[in-house]
């Protein structure tokens, strides 16, 4: 019972890894990430998107990867 509980749960978090990151179009916080990458580098800024939208780090990296 156990493990079909937590195939169930795996499976759903298999299939919500598959779409697409949904962020706000917002400049300002845009231009933010991107003033960290250009000073602080690209490490800081993942945990200043993470921090701030609450993203996992493989979804802030593709974030910072997107903006560079």
């Amino acid at each position: 019972m156990i493990i079909y509980g937590q195939t169930k749960r795996i499976n759903r978090l298999a299939e919500r890894n598959k779409q697409p990151l949904h962020l706000e179009n917002d400049e300002e916080f845009m231009q933010s990430v991107k003033e960290k990458i250009a000073t602080v580098g690209d490490v800081k800024a993942v945990k200043y998107v993470r921090m701030e939208k609450g993203l996992s780090l493989i979804d802030a990296k593709k974030y910072v990867d997107s903006l560079k």
